[in-house]
């Protein structure tokens, strides 16, 4: 019995030296599909036809990841549908962090990195790039009097299909056929106030036409605003 008590005793003793749990906060709020970045405070309309998906931070800890929007009435190829294989999905990630760079600086990052296949910046560890992006072009935008760089790339990968031997259309080829697929990948890049804001769209290129009015009109919606309290929407 004494045993037990001192069991006990010992461990409210190291429950009590554990620091509290640091309580998480949500990395955006989503109200009427407008979103709202609750701690660096710009908004972007999303299109009805977007899913908004946002993360779960310590207040101590940024994300740098703040928001994916996955576009819901998407169109897949028909062949990869048929035969069940891999496709892109098209989405935007969108990334903020406090930091000083100025945009011009941080593209130079971006496609010096994407040529070395390697990079030390978290943001850019994120983009998919490294491995096989190929740098295009970049061009020099605004975006309600916020000076921004829009940046393209193409990733290529291949689309691995496995037909039925016996159909004729993969007889050939005993069932196996390999495509190569080329994605887009447009990278805009904003700096408000000492907030380094990176948004990320791809798609593939089959699809990419019908797609970049709808990604050019989410991203240029964006505002900042003043910081407000929101507390609310951290609950």
């Amino acid at each position: 019995m004494i045993r037990c008590k001192y069991l006990i005793a010992v461990i409210l003793i190291m429950l009590l030296a554990v620091p509290s749990i640091a309580k998480k906060v949500k990395t955006a709020s989503n109200k009427d599909n407008i979103l709202t970045d609750l701690r660096y405070h710009y908004t972007m309309d999303i299109l009805k036809n977007w899913k908004i998906k946002t993360f779960k931070e310590k207040e101590e800890k940024p994300e740098v990841l703040r928001a994916l929007l996955i576009q819901k009435n998407y169109r897949v190829n028909k062949e990869a549908k048929n035969l069940d294989a891999d496709f892109t999905r098209p989405e935007i990630q969108i990334f903020a962090r406090k930091d000083n760079i100025t945009i011009e600086e941080f593209a130079e990052l971006l496609k010096t990195d994407v040529k070395a296949h390697n990079s030390k910046d978290e943001i850019i560890n994120q983009l998919n790039l490294l491995l096989s992006g190929e740098y295009i072009d970049m061009q020099t935008i605004e975006f309600g009097g916020e000076k921004a760089a829009q940046m393209f790339f193409k990733r290529r990968w291949e689309r691995i299909l496995q037909g039925d031997p016996e159909d004729p259309r993969y007889r050939h080829s005993g069932g196996r056929i390999v495509r190569d697929v080329i994605d887009v990948q447009e990278i805009y890049i904003l700096n408000h106030n000492g907030n380094l804001i990176v948004i990320q769209a791809c798609s593939e290129f089959e699809f990419y036409d019908t797609l970049k009015n709808e990604i050019f009109n989410i991203v240029s919606s964006i505002e900042f605003k003043e910081a407000v309290s929101l507390e609310t929407d951290n609950k």
